[in-house]
């Protein structure tokens, strides 16, 4: 595990970097949506899904690097080829978000409904106000959780774990479309003519 982390701790700092700047630039989003009267809460829907596809690019973005370099030492037998390698890599970088869901979840079981100012209580409300600091590019979809389920507060803590899924699944699957040299918009790209038959053609032609 230690060879793990010094191989791949750059990577993992470069999402947490990634997370603290998509959390501050989803706050701001949803700050400025949800100063508008009208259509508060699709603003700040459509401002936390912004904010969300914006930090899911930048895993995306990482995650392809990585496994863009490892399929260079693969292709030259300098590593052995591990496809899930780049799922690995994201649940390391979320072990503070996965973290934070267990808490919230631990504390809601502790917590007692008739006396909430215990300390089960006050770490819960200290553990909330990191998750929407940390996880802002989220903050829109939580505030319409509360709307919605006011009075299922286990499944709104489920919810704040189940929330780091996406970025599993996009950092896995990044990896590996690096580690087989695929791109997200490969099938929409232009082919380029086949030089060879191109030039044949012409003498052909002549």
């Amino acid at each position: 595990m230690k060879d793990f982390w010094k191989e791949n701790g750059l990577y993992i700092g470069k999402m947490t970097l990634n997370q603290f700047g998509a959390t501050f630039f989803g706050v701001m989003l949803v700050l400025a949506a949800s100063a508008a009267q009208s259509q508060r809460t699709w603003l700040t829907l459509f401002a936390s899904a912004f904010a969300t596809i914006f930090y899911l690019f930048l895993v995306y973005t990482v995650l392809w690097e990585k496994g863009g370099q490892d399929r260079i030492r693969v292709d030259s037998g300098r590593q052995a080829r591990r496809p899930f390698k780049g799922l690995l890599i994201t649940v390391c970088a979320n072990i503070p978000n996965i973290l934070l869901g267990v808490l919230d979840i631990g504390t809601r079981l502790l917590m007692n409904p008739e006396d909430p100012d215990r300390l089960a209580g006050k770490i819960n409300s200290v553990v909330r106000a990191i998750v929407l600091l940390w996880e802002g590019m989220y903050a829109g979809f939580v505030s319409y959780a509360h709307s919605v389920i006011p009075n299922h507060p286990y499944l709104l803590s489920l919810t704040r774990l189940a929330i780091v899924i996406p970025a599993l699944l996009v950092g896995g699957a990044a990896y590996w479309m690096g580690l087989n040299n695929k791109r997200l918009m490969q099938p929409f790209e232009l082919k380029q003519p086949d030089k060879s038959r191109a030039d044949n053609g012409g003498e052909g032609r002549a």
